[in-house]
């Protein structure tokens, strides 16, 4: 014979069992348990109006004007589509749906601050001496590297990258180094600065004297 304690406890877990039947059910993955019923989800774009019970499934409605649900889901309300702010420096980058959030995007000029795209700032130009590796977009800054030795960057610019020194020529020399901010500056050679000089004076003394020539000879007529 079962000791009455034993079959105390017996009972007792039967009952607990038995009261507690509804939250042991496992629903399918597109259900949600609810005062022990395994109810219907709403699709994407619904919302739950009223659960269900055990003679009616659940009731759903359509998400309102400005509202989306994305998954299907057991919500009382549709989350409301994100406001795109103008004067913060967002642009609508895709309107949004029942199913889908507003896509805001930073206007032309700007990226976002941070993966949520909850700020935009100005892109950064790059500075004397630095030129452009990556050019900014909706979502990173400009990328900026120095200058290496050979190459100058003279401007800020968002766009530019470092320019070559220019390369003197076999008749020119360099007159000033380049810098990671100026371009080399190249001049004549001594020797080619005097094979300029002389055909220069040339003409300089041949026009003087032929207008000499020319006005001894009108003198010469008067």
């Amino acid at each position: 014979m079962v000791p009455l304690p034993r079959l105390c406890a017996l009972w007792g877990c039967l009952l607990l069992t038995a009261v507690h039947l509804g939250q042991c059910l496992t629903c399918s993955d597109k259900q949600y348990l609810y005062n022990g019923q395994c109810c219907d989800l709403c699709q994407p774009g619904k919302r739950v109006n009223s659960h269900c019970t055990a003679l009616e499934k659940t009731q759903c409605a359509p998400c309102g004007s400005g509202e989306f649900s994305a998954h299907w889901n057991m919500e009382i309300r549709c989350h409301q589509h994100r406001h795109c702010e103008l004067n913060q420096g967002f642009r609508v980058k895709k309107e949004g749906t029942a199913e889908s959030d507003t896509v805001c995007a930073c206007k032309e000029g700007q990226h976002c601050t941070s993966k949520d795209c909850e700020a935009c700032t100005p892109h950064t130009p790059c500075g004397l001496g630095f030129g452009v590796v990556g050019m900014a977009t909706e979502t990173t800054d400009t990328i900026c590297h120095p200058c290496p030795v050979g190459f100058f960057s003279n401007q800020s610019s968002l766009f530019e990258k470092c320019h070559p020194w220019t390369s003197c020529k076999d008749e020119m020399e360099v007159v000033q180094e380049g810098t990671n901010q100026t371009d080399v500056v190249c001049g004549f050679r001594p020797r080619m600065r005097a094979l300029l000089v002389i055909p220069i004076l040339m003409v300089i003394l041949i026009t003087i004297f032929t207008v000499f020539l020319y006005i001894s000879g009108q003198e010469t007529k008067g």
